[in-house]
């Protein structure tokens, strides 16, 4: 059986905005592979000399038509940036979300991760302590770089900002701000949108309920609130959308999935009554957001008789979607069997966690959890390293001496050396008592 897939010849505009809000004609080559794009735009140089410069790239003619696709389109509609400003863009404070649209660019339409720039935005104002500054962008940065697929070297050279408009001065325990892809290049940005547009406005609505499944499952990851208020047992899942037109197509989507609405005035699609939100469940609705299906499993068990209903929720080990279809499961087994034995490399490839992937092996009887026991040298030279070098995450200490972050943890634990996440909790007074003494100077990328 041939996969289905989407011929992009016939998503492409037929001209080209700049940031000047002038429109060039785009001229389109393809053959069976590929299309080639390309547009000449009249620039002015210093002396106000007028001159024409051509603009190029070259794309895939055809990416899958799958769920997964029709997830990625999803998340896009929900958080890229939709302006015409050159750039393509895209945030989330998830790293599971993040490494699945990298991933899915780099698969279906060849675009590198490596080509990414990125910074972390933290809802918090700009610290005043330079000391507890530090700290805060050690710890976000560590997170992203450490979990999504993003490196420092593509960092911009402000790798953490900060906003005004909050009363909120620290970070909290668990939160490592929201991170924010772009991708420089006018013209694939206005590929990108403009495929986007085309499938959300004329065409989402008519597709296999699978397609509108998995648009919906990305739409909801971007733009879903999960609203539990147990004391008037009010349990609903809305969906921010200000737009009225946006706003029908996800409710005829949701339609064709026989799950019922409500349009509400402002911004808001509204999905609640029992009967919806089983459907939700049972149609893995909001199971891309690992934070959002957390919190609506947890409100799912509010309801009566619901394991009786569904079979979720069974036993001490509840009954929970696998987020991962069976061909991803299948993936990571394989390239394990081919010989790539690193966790690190096979979720690179498949665009999973190294978590779930270690998951995988062990249920598979491929890999055991076991603990290895490092020599005392090896240890009193770990306890040395991180006493002089306090800020340090696990991570980067693990790559210093080429074992597990887990052995790492255990050290840390057994005597006693702060991780800088431990050190968050400290009064101002005492980082700044600690800084200065052992903080290393940190540059920044350019």
């Amino acid at each position: 059986m041939n996969k289905e897939i989407i011929d992009l010849l016939q998503y492409l505009p037929t001209d080209i905005i700049t940031q000047e809000e002038k429109r060039y004609p785009l001229y389109v080559q393809h053959d069976e592979i590929s299309i080639g794009l390309s547009y000449q735009a009249q620039l002015h140089n210093q002396t106000g000399e007028c001159g024409a410069q051509e603009f190029s790239c070259t794309i895939p003619r055809y990416i899958t038509k799958n769920e997964r696709t029709f997830e990625v389109i999803g998340l896009l509609q929900a958080e890229m940036g939709k302006t015409q400003n050159g750039n393509l863009s895209f945030a989330n404070h998830e790293y599971c979300i993040i490494n699945i649209v990298m991933a899915w660019f780099e698969k279906e339409l060849h675009l590198d991760k490596e080509k990414w720039k990125w910074s972390a935005k933290v809802n918090i104002n700009e610290p005043a302590d330079s000391a507890y500054k530090q700290l805060v962008e050690l710890k976000v940065v560590d997170h992203w770089t450490t979990r999504a697929h993003v490196t420092e070297e593509q960092a911009y050279p402000k790798r953490v900002t900060y906003i005004k408009n909050t009363t909120n001065k620290r970070l909290k325990h668990s939160d490592y701000g929201t991170i924010v892809l772009e991708y420089k290049n006018n013209l694939f940005s206005q590929i990108i949108k403009n495929f986007v547009r085309k499938i959300t406005y004329k065409q989402i609505v008519n597709e296999k309920e699978e397609y509108i499944r998995g648009y919906m499952r990305g739409i909801i990851a971007g733009e879903g609130c999960i609203e539990v208020d147990n004391a008037i047992k009010k349990y609903r899942v809305h969906i921010s959308v200000s737009k009225e037109d946006e706003k029908e197509r996800y409710y005829e989507c949701l339609k064709k999935l026989g799950i019922k609405s409500i349009i509400y005035p402002g911004d808001k699609l509204v999905i609640s009554k029992r009967e919806n939100n089983v459907q939700m469940l049972m149609q893995k609705l909001i199971t891309l957001s690992h934070e959002k299906y957390s919190k609506f499993l947890a409100m799912m068990q509010q309801y009566q008789d619901i394991t009786r209903e569904t079979g979720y929720f069974i036993g001490k080990r509840q009954h929970i979607w696998n987020k991962y279809p069976q061909e991803t499961i299948s993936k990571i087994i394989e390239l394990y069997k081919e010989g790539i034995t690193s966790t690190k490399d096979i979720a690179n490839q498949v665009g999973v966690s190294t978590i779930k992937v270690n998951r995988v092996l062990r249920e598979n009887n491929l890999r055991e959890k076991k603990l290895v026991n490092y020599g005392e040298e090896i240890k009193k030279k770990i306890i040395m390293y991180i006493k002089e070098n306090p800020t340090m995450s696990n991570e980067q200490v693990a790559r210093v001496f080429d074992i597990s972050r887990s052995a790492i943890q255990r050290v840390r634990t057994k005597h006693h050396c702060r991780r800088p996440r431990d050190m968050m909790k400290m009064s101002e007074e005492k980082i700044a008592r600690i800084i200065p003494t052992h903080m290393p100077v940190f540059h920044t990328f350019s």
